[in-house]
């Protein structure tokens, strides 16, 4: 991917309440937070979770990248060929990217996406955009 390239998807909640975008710009790849309006338009970015520096191979190749949420709209992971590499839960206000091991990203747990992600791990989730 060149530096005018982006790769982009984006996935509204069940509950029509929020938007995460995925983008990745040839540089870093991030999930962008994006709560909507009573008309159903983004009211512009509450939070971004940084997601990976480059990969290789670049996110364009694997054969599955998208989001899954919730039936209930409190939790949406980021999900790259079946493994999670980044989750929202806007029950507990917590973000979390996958961990890394010898530079290779390590699926978060099923455990987790069920359980949530408790208050004392992740980072604060920011749910409102601010003006």
């Amino acid at each position: 991917m060149n530096e005018e390239e982006t790769f982009v998807i984006e996935s509204a909640s069940p509950n029509e309440r929020y938007v995460c975008v995925f983008e990745d710009d040839g540089e870093t790849g991030y999930v962008y937070f994006c709560p909507l309006n009573d008309a159903l338009e983004m009211e512009g970015v509450a939070d971004a979770l940084w997601i990976y520096d480059q990969i290789s191979p670049p996110i364009e190749a694997c054969e599955e990248v998208g989001f899954a949420w919730n039936d209930r709209s409190s939790r949406v992971a980021f999900i790259v060929d079946g493994e999670c590499w980044g989750m929202l839960d806007l029950a507990t206000k917590r973000k979390m990217t996958a961990p890394r091991e010898d530079n290779a990203i390590v699926s978060l747990s099923i455990e987790l996406w069920e359980a949530g992600i408790p208050v004392s791990e992740g980072e604060p989730l920011q749910m409102k955009v601010e003006r």
